[in-house]
């Protein structure tokens, strides 16, 4: 398997950056959801099944990045065979996954007030950091008025935008894959 991307395929590392980022958006979905439904969010017990959640957000957040440059930096696919409203469509709602790769992970750390700890090291809580301090001057707000609505937007996110543009996603992989018997998810495979 080639490493980049060619105009059939996409390459090792596309792949890597695509199945990673979804393994952990899934993982950190499937962990908040554990926490909601069997054990009680406000006691520190719960707390260290949340840092996995919180990682797992820290990994998705990480990797965004180097996964927006290597896309724009390399080739990308033909498209198959389509309107080019389907097209334009596809585009949009890829460029909507990146937003929501960008947006959950970042309003989950700004919104977190506790440490993200990874074993080796640690990752201070937003509150805890310099550009805090710097918004809550500027702002004029502490922390108790600065965390629910960012803590609400990434609640929101999670509970209504991300179901809907995932399942999106992965239904048009299935119906390129099913009915119009195209390559489209064969090229995104291992």
């Amino acid at each position: 398997m080639p490493w980049k991307n060619t105009p059939t395929r996409f390459g090792a590392i596309a792949k890597f950056f695509h199945w990673t980022t979804a393994a952990a958006f899934i993982a950190a979905y499937a962990v908040v959801y554990y926490v909601i439904w069997f054990m009680d969010d406000t006691l520190p017990e719960s707390w260290p099944v949340l840092n996995v959640h919180w990682a797992l957000g820290l990994l998705v957040g990480t990797l965004v990045l180097p996964r927006l440059l290597w896309r724009l930096s390399t080739v990308q696919p033909d498209h198959p065979p389509g309107s080019p409203l389907e097209h334009r469509l596809a585009q949009w709602a890829h460029w909507g996954l990146y937003g929501l790769l960008i947006a959950m992970p970042l309003t989950g750390y700004i919104g977190t007030d506790a440490p993200t700890d990874f074993g080796l090291f640690s990752v201070p809580s937003f509150r805890e950091t310099a550009m805090f301090e710097w918004l809550s001057r500027a702002l004029g707000v502490g922390w108790d008025a600065f965390e629910p609505p960012v803590d609400a937007v990434h609640h929101f996110l999670g509970q209504w935008v991300a179901w809907i543009v995932v399942v999106l996603h992965v239904a048009a992989a299935l119906f390129h894959h099913h009915v119009r018997r195209d390559d489209v998810l064969k090229r995104m495979l291992p």
